[in-house]
């Protein structure tokens, strides 16, 4: 589904912070709201209404730089019968195993990507076709650690790193816009999008069903959705209704 295919999967996006399903605004860990109690019964709810694969992320991973949430990440595994790709503090070869082995279809890399050269190589050339890498920017600029601290990684440079040592899906999130329902950062996505054999997904900010579509209409393989989706912004039925969803 990569290219100028006009099919794009839509991933509802289930973030887990002590147990619950929360919404970040701009990835500050304060500025949580609550969704569901049970993570679990959120997978099961999107599965239900059509959603084609899910994005997991394990927050308390993210800020503690490892995995804190693995036992309800597989259980949302045994839960559904569509892939979840999780991301959240995988820092370690073992992490990776762990999770593909206990269900988890696709991998997300963030910090340790951006930090750790001779990882990700090494990770590319072992799970290479299981994995994706997260392009969390402010300003252009990779963010680490639960996007608390900047790196010394440009958005396209990376990308184009990524590329070449065989890793295909990139994650690309406009952190300031994300949870604030005020629109994907189009011009961004498009540069990303030109680049060879790219699998972009698309993330942050993401308010409207027109979004989608303006999406959908530049050939991006994927989009996260998560407040919108939570506060009936955009309906699962709209995004069947848009078709090779």
């Amino acid at each position: 589904m990569c290219g100028r295919s006009k099919a794009m999967i839509v991933f509802p996006a289930i973030d887990i912070q002590n147990g619950r399903v929360v919404r970040l605004r701009q990835g500050v860990a304060g500025a949580g709201k609550e969704y569901f109690e049970d993570p679990v019964e959120a997978a099961r709810k999107w599965c239900d209404e059509g959603a084609l694969f899910l994005h997991v992320v394990d927050l308390d991973g993210a800020f503690a730089g490892e995995p804190k949430n693995k036992d309800i990440i597989r259980r949302i595994c045994e839960s559904v019968e569509i892939p979840v790709e999780v991301g959240g503090g995988i820092r370690t070869e073992e992490a990776i195993e762990e999770y593909l082995n206990n269900g988890v279809s696709r991998v997300i890399l963030g910090s340790k990507a951006a930090e750790d050269q001779h990882f990700l190589v090494e990770a590319a050339r072992q799970y290479a076709s299981s994995l994706a890498v997260s392009l969390d920017a402010k300003n252009d600029v990779v963010a680490t650690h639960g996007w608390v601290d900047g790196s010394d990684k440009k958005v396209i440079p990376f990308a184009l790193f990524l590329l070449s040592i065989g890793i295909r899906t990139l994650i690309y999130t406009d952190i300031r816009r994300d949870g604030m329902l005020t629109g994907p950062n189009l011009a961004m996505l498009e540069k990303l999008q030109q680049l060879p054999f790219i699998r972009l997904i698309a993330s942050g900010g993401i308010g409207t069903i027109e979004d989608l579509k303006a999406l959908r209409a530049m050939g991006i393989y994927g989009a996260i959705t998560g407040t919108a989706l939570y506060e009936g912004r955009v309906t699962m039925a709209e995004i069947r209704a848009l078709g090779g969803m």
